[in-house]
């Protein structure tokens, strides 16, 4: 729980929450339930993970988390003083050449992504590392900014 104050203010900043599907946290409580849920989770350390970085000569710092919701669905956040800098994209990276040999994922053919088609950032991310257009879906998600609807795409398993 050492990351709790810094992804809170993650999880308390309107901009990164715009497109989450749940409104900005606004007692560090609600931070705490979900990260709880985050370590206990069986995928912790193996397909979901706090993003950090270590600068030279400094201790390192959170810039986002990025993992597997439900053992398949890709979930990404990253904090605004960070967006645009690559983080995410390392990330991803370091991500998918790890993620397959999970053995919580070992029998699954796709890993998946649900995103507000308003995330272009996100899309435009997931699609440089392959992943393609399933399907769109109207009003999937009632969040804090009403009615969402949902852009799905999928990454096929690499063959081996």
């Amino acid at each position: 729980m050492d990351d709790l104050q810094e992804l809170h203010r993650f999880f308390s900043d309107e901009q990164v929450m715009r497109y989450w599907s749940t409104a900005p946290h606004t007692e560090l409580q609600q931070t705490e339930r979900y990260l709880r849920g985050m370590v206990d989770g069986k995928c912790n350390g193996l397909c979901d993970f706090v993003i950090e970085y270590a600068p030279p000569s400094a201790a390192p710092t959170v810039v986002g988390k990025l993992g597997l919701f439900d053992g398949h669905e890709v979930g990404l956040m990253l904090g605004r003083p960070y967006w645009g800098q690559g983080y995410m994209k390392e990330a991803m990276m370091e991500f998918l050449d790890n993620i397959w040999q999970c053995k919580d994922i070992a029998e699954q053919t796709e890993i998946v992504a649900d995103v507000d088609p308003r995330n272009s950032a996100c899309i435009g991310l997931l699609k440089k590392f392959g992943f393609k257009e399933t399907g769109y879906r109207e009003r999937t998600w009632k969040t804090h900014l009403g009615w969402c609807d949902s852009l799905d795409l999928a990454l096929e398993r690499p063959k081996d």
